[in-house]
């Protein structure tokens, strides 16, 4: 560098770059550090870096082999390895469950939740399906039972047909012969359908589809037969303390009757089918006026000449008076 002074003009000294003077430093840039400028040159792609490692380094002299560890990758570490997939996220929360539903307070509130679930549950099956009066139908035993189909075949000898009560619910069945029940007769329509599954095979007109046919077919007839007796007590305006299921019970005692002929007819033809099925339809017609007048017409009331009662008993009468035709209708074809 060179400093123009002047004589008459005197300051600052003003720089000036000598270009003989080289720029570089005397210490030269170790070759590690020397920028790579390449511009329009023919160089090797990696620089005799082999090619699996993809980068352009300079030369570095000797090659040095260079490994996948040198470069970060499948490093060991001495960390446990711990997964944090869905398995053990699931895991974990199932832990957290079991743990929450230990506690005391978390347990009690569930269980009163299960509780009051529970019973609205229940509250709103039974408005649409009784399961507590059914519960009374079928609490039957075996004695019940036989006293039952004795008193169904043989109801003329009987004398007391009152059903006693006990703080003003009836007794069950077990306790009271003379109580409807559900039991017979859901074990009398079971065993129908088999009777005629067994009938039809006897004459080879037996199919599969026959059976599904015959239990919707006497079903159908049930329910049928079933609104028409609720119809005729609305239309007839009778106030009685017969239920619903009071009369589906007294109404399908007729499968006793239905099953007996049949397989009467089995061993005796129409003889002891026709033999059976009159005697059946004079016993349940008998049994049914005994039973359903204590219901229909309650003590007290004045004799039948009142119109209210003539009334009641003109319902009896066709109560007891379809179940004859209902029994031929179901049986005849099977003889």
């Amino acid at each position: 560098m060179n400093y123009n002074q002047s004589g008459a003009r005197r300051g600052k000294p003003r720089r000036v770059l000598d270009p003989s003077v080289s720029t570089t430093s005397s210490s030269p840039i170790p070759p590690m550090q020397q920028p790579n400028y390449m511009y329009n040159q023919e160089v090797p792609m990696n620089n005799d870096v082999p090619p699996e490692y993809g980068y352009n380094l300079p030369n570095q002299g000797p090659s040095v082999p260079l490994t996948p560890t040198s470069y970060g990758f499948n490093q060991q570490s001495s960390v446990p390895y711990t997964p944090t997939g869905p398995q053990n996220e699931s895991f974990g929360g199932s832990q957290f469950t079991t743990q929450l539903l230990s506690q005391p307070l978390v347990a009690n509130m569930a269980m009163q939740y299960g509780n009051v679930l529970a019973n609205s549950g229940k509250e709103q099956i039974e408005k649409f399906l009784p399961i507590t009066s059914l519960r009374y139908y079928f609490a039957v035993d075996t004695d019940y039972v036989v006293m039952k189909l004795i008193l169904l075949f043989f109801p003329f000898t009987h004398k007391d047909w009152s059903i006693k009560y006990e703080q003003d619910s009836p007794l069950q069945p077990r306790y009271e012969k003379n109580a409807p029940d559900m039991y017979i007769p859901t074990m009398a329509y079971l065993t129908y359908v088999v009777v005629v599954g067994f009938a039809l095979g006897m004459q080879e007109k037996f199919t599969p589809e026959t059976l599904g046919i015959t239990a919707s077919s006497a079903l159908a007839w049930g329910i049928i037969e079933l609104l028409i007796h609720i119809t005729t007590l609305y239309v007839m305006n009778l106030d009685t303390s017969l239920r619903y299921l009071d009369l589906l019970a007294y109404c399908s005692y007729k499968y006793v009757g239905i099953n007996t002929a049949l397989l009467t007819s089995l061993v005796f033809a129409k003889l002891g089918y026709y033999s059976v099925l009159i005697y059946f339809s004079v016993s349940l017609g008998f049994f049914l006026l005994r039973s359903l007048k204590l219901r229909v017409i309650p003590e007290g009331h004045s004799p039948y000449s009142a119109s209210g009662n003539k009334r009641r008993l003109y319902f009896i009468l066709f109560v007891a008076g379809i179940q004859p035709l209902l029994m031929w209708w179901l049986s005849f074809h099977l003889v």
